[in-house]
């Protein structure tokens, strides 16, 4: 089998640089943070983006468009990858797939495939993978899909946390194994009814019961 593995919010937390990178944008533009606003992280778990939650917050629509437009210009520079953790669970995870024989290919939406694999050999993931692909974000799921479209064998898997995953998933025929602790809530999985994980060692349990199954 080969297990192929979204990276942030699946493997790696990323969520402090995209509150830390929005705070900033507000303190440039002289902007006070908007404290009755709903919570930025748990809004964008819920499934809205960034210029939703700045709307939200009670900002014009030009200056939401300017703010996001910043926030994804900015939101892979090196000041704020560097915030970027493994979960605790990551190691174990790749190590446990390895163990029983599998491979690890790890597909991502980024716009610096470089600096995603300079973040992943400092978080030591990268000698737990075999291959690392990389995708432009716009339309990752389709473009997910693409990628791995003629590398997929009967018995391979994917690990993700956004509806990017689940829906590059289903275009390959792939079994999907959802986080909830990442880049999507358990509440937005279950007003879609699809079951979700929250730890790899979950997803890990209900794989290897898969497994057993088949």
């Amino acid at each position: 089998m080969t297990l192929y593995c979204d990276v942030d919010g699946t493997l790696l937390d990323s969520s402090a640089r995209h509150e830390a990178l929005l705070r900033d944008l507000f303190r440039e533009d002289g902007l006070t943070w908007p404290a009755a606003a709903p919570d930025y992280l748990t809004y964008k778990a819920d499934g809205h983006s960034t210029r939703a939650w700045l709307l939200d917050a009670g900002l014009t629509e030009a200056q939401a468009a300017d703010l996001a437009a910043r926030w994804q210009a900015k939101i892979e520079t090196p000041l704020y990858l560097a915030m970027d953790r493994a979960y605790p669970d990551a190691i174990p995870f790749l190590q446990a797939v390895h163990g029983q024989g599998n491979a690890v290919v790890l597909i991502s939406a980024r716009q610096d495939a470089d600096a995603l694999r300079d973040t992943l050999a400092r978080c030591g993931l990268l000698p737990l993978v075999e291959e690392l692909l990389v995708v432009p974000p716009v339309h990752a799921a389709d473009k997910k899909a693409a990628r791995l479209r003629g590398k997929i064998v009967p018995g391979d898997k994917m690990v993700g946390d956004t509806e990017a995953d689940l829906n590059a998933a289903r275009q390959l025929g792939l079994s999907c194994y959802l986080l909830d602790r990442g880049f999507r809530s358990r509440r937005y999985w279950q007003r879609q009814g699809i079951e979700s994980y929250g730890s790899l060692s979950a997803v890990w349990a209900a794989m290897t019961h898969q497994n057993k199954e088949d």
